[in-house]
């Protein structure tokens, strides 16, 4: 995606349908990758930065960790929405913590008495492919 940002919609539109594997995926599936062409296409340049740098974190896992990361954002739909709304504020909050340091955090006394374990390790999968996103 960074190699032909400069290119206009349709161009990229025309490389993502001539890349390898495209055609073997469902036409439901080549539409849902179309459609978010054009979504990143529309974001504001940060948000797209941050979004291509979480697909190459994400691409670099392994599939078991893949399937972690996706299983944990599946969880995270179907909490309750107050605890919801906790771990997805601490996520944003952990985004700004330098990677090395967001372990320590996530195991801190302040973390385990708010969150349960499978909050934790839900916030903790995702923050494996979040980049730092620096201090707030």
């Amino acid at each position: 995606m960074n190699q032909h940002q400069n290119l206009s919609a349709d161009q990229q539109e025309r490389l993502l349908r001539q890349e390898p594997g495209f055609n073997r995926l469902s036409p439901g599936d080549q539409q849902r990758e179309i459609q978010q062409l054009h979504r990143l296409n529309q974001m504001p340049e940060a948000q797209r930065q941050r979004r291509l740098a979480w697909n190459e974190a994400l691409e670099r896992l392994s599939p078991a960790e893949r399937m972690q990361v996706n299983q944990s954002a599946r969880q995270l739909a179907t909490m309750p929405a107050d605890r919801q709304a906790m771990v997805r504020r601490a996520f944003q909050d952990l985004r700004g913590v330098p990677v090395d340091q967001r372990e320590t955090i996530l195991n801190s006394a302040r973390y385990n008495a708010t969150f349960s374990p499978q909050e934790r390790g839900v916030l903790s999968n995702l923050l494996r492919v979040e980049p730092y996103d620096g201090p707030r």
